[in-house]
């Protein structure tokens, strides 16, 4: 590019970083089901990577900085298997738990479902006129086929689901290997995706590429924050209560923070129909304590952090919310957030430098006509002598 000026091929090497940039997350996003290992493998390492720093202090660190590294990262690795392995023991034993609960309560459940709908259809083909009766009965039948149909077409796309879960599973059982490796040797799995970055674009690229890792990290510690916050909340509170599954629904109230907007309804949903099948008399506390967190969460604590951890407006994340959940449907929802923060701040980067490329050249501007003035100054001053 040595035909152009400066302030061109600085925004011209800014304009092919960005659409490079683009251009990785529209490729990361396709294969995001291949991906999706290593990603879980970077957000856990980048949670974990400042305790495992802990460890280059110690004072073997200095005579064996690779074996206590090691060391360090193989130990963290293993506390995250164990606590997944934790995790999933106890959900698998409230799960059990639950649908034995869920068993026992069925016969008497479709037992009244029955003499309810036994009722109705008595009074409807005794209270209801026969002419209407005419009307209605095609409308019934084309309601029960369609949902008959839907019924089967969800059983399928869960098959699909379930199918394609298994690949899933196999990728997910090298996340382990990948998230040591990113513990042990942080620094040169970063060196070396920067050295195949192209060299022009290099500085531009880095850039961009620690904006958009701030933003994203940040709205992973905060949503973390508030959902350990909310998951210990109503645990305690509905364990106080005397609700039963307190631990679970705590849990799930805890997770459900990690989709805004959506996850607490979905929370609500999910809770109200796990406590109707289990003790419909503790449903009123178990909606009336999610209520009240929510309202302090969403007034007091929210709105700070949010502004602070993503710099956005909360109508920016209803309206990226909004958008994602359109465009790609749940996973889309559950990214709007760090991915329009992120972006946010790329464009900001984008748009000082796209400014900053003209202010270079007006000061070089400046710089070559004081240098002519001089020479024609040195030139004259012969001669008038």
């Amino acid at each position: 590019m040595p035909e152009l000026t400066p302030r061109a091929q600085r925004r011209l090497r800014l304009s092919l970083s960005v659409l490079l940039a683009v251009a990785l997350v529209v490729i990361v996003w396709q294969l995001l089901s291949i991906l999706l290992p290593f990603l879980l493998s970077a957000v856990i390492a980048y949670l974990l990577l400042p305790l495992v720093k802990l460890g280059d202090r110690v004072p073997l660190a200095q005579r064996w900085p690779g074996a206590v590294r090691a060391a360090t990262a193989g130990f963290a690795t293993l506390a995250v298997i164990l606590a997944v392995v934790l995790v999933l023991a106890l959900g698998a034993f409230r799960l059990v738990d639950g649908s034995m609960t869920l068993a026992e309560r069925a016969p008497g459940i479709i037992a009244e479902g029955e003499a309810v709908w036994e009722e109705v259809q008595y009074l409807y083909r005794n209270r209801v006129p026969a002419n209407i009766q005419e009307i209605v009965d095609p409308r019934l039948t084309e309601m029960r086929a369609a949902l008959f149909n839907a019924s089967i077409a969800a059983l399928q796309r869960v098959s699909r689901v379930a199918q394609s879960g298994i690949s899933q599973v196999v990728g997910l059982a090298a996340s382990p290997i990948i998230l040591f490796y990113l513990l042990f040797q942080p620094e040169t799995i970063g060196a070396g995706v920067r050295r195949i970055l192209p060299g022009p674009l290099r500085e531009d690229l880095t850039e961009i590429g620690r904006l958009a890792g701030e933003s994203i990290g940040a709205y992973i510690r905060m949503q973390l924050f508030l959902g350990a916050m909310v998951g210990v909340v109503v645990s305690l509170s509905l364990w106080v209560l005397g609700v039963p599954l307190a631990l679970p629904l705590g849990l799930l109230a805890g997770l459900s923070e990690l989709v805004p907007i959506v996850g607490p309804i979905m929370f609500v949903v999910t809770a109200s129909i796990v406590i109707a099948l289990v003790d419909f008399t503790k449903l009123p506390f178990v909606l009336g304590v999610y209520l009240i967190v929510q309202v302090l969460q969403n007034t007091l604590v929210t709105p700070r952090m949010q502004g602070q951890a993503l710099g956005l407006h909360p109508l920016a994340v209803i309206l990226a919310l909004a958008i994602f959940g359109l465009l790609f449907g749940f996973l889309g929802t559950l990214l709007a957030a760090p991915l329009t923060a992120a972006g946010y701040r790329v464009l900001t980067y984008t748009r000082r430098e796209w400014a900053s490329a003209s202010i270079v050249r007006l000061e070089d501007d400046t710089l070559v006509v004081m240098a002519n003035d001089e020479s024609n100054g040195s030139g004259d001053a012969p001669g008038g002598a």
